[in-house]
């Protein structure tokens, strides 16, 4: 669905997401930003990638919905 519309994100869409964008972090993995929500045993669901290599887009370990495990 793409709604056009002047009137803001927040107000249209209330509190749906509100909740879920406190649980995000940006953590580097594979040498690429990411954006991630943590799961349980320290791992994490790739949420999206911040990139502007198109090799990192096209590597499927750096793709939304990938679980990966971070060591510290």
């Amino acid at each position: 669905m793409i709604l056009y519309s002047i009137i803001p994100y927040e107000i249209v869409f209330g509190n749906q997401c509100s909740e879920n964008t406190n649980s995000f972090l940006e953590i580097d993995y594979l040498g690429e930003k990411v954006q991630v929500s943590p799961l349980e045993n320290n791992r994490y669901i790739i949420q999206r990638l911040i990139s502007t290599s198109v090799k990192a887009f096209l590597d499927p370990r750096l793709q939304p919905g990938t679980i990966i495990r971070r060591t510290p």
